[in-house]
């Protein structure tokens, strides 16, 4: 995979994320207090992580070729951290 789509694959990742973290904002508006506190604390977490992709996707676009490998493989394990992360909290919190 090149550079170009590369970027383009994670931006539609990041995208996804946004639209996953809205979903389960709105299950949580409708959820209990308890789960809605929960939420809150988890998606601090997830927040983070998704800053984190967009950091490194800016180092993607930013960063010479030599080093491009060595970020994308930096970018991949945050974001399968992260679809860990909202995994687990789907199944613990709403399921």
């Amino acid at each position: 995979m090149d550079r170009n789509t590369f970027i383009e694959k994670v931006k539609g990742k990041l995208d996804e994320l946004d639209n996953e973290f809205d979903k389960l904002q709105i299950k949580a508006d409708k959820a209990g207090e308890d789960v809605r506190h929960q939420w809150e604390s988890r998606k601090l977490e997830l927040k983070e992580k998704r800053q984190e992709l967009q950091s490194r996707l800016d180092e993607v676009r930013n960063d010479s070729n030599a080093r491009w490998e060595e970020v994308k493989d930096s970018v991949e394990k945050t974001w399968d951290s992260t679809v860990a992360g909202l995994k687990d909290i789907k199944n613990s919190l709403f399921n």
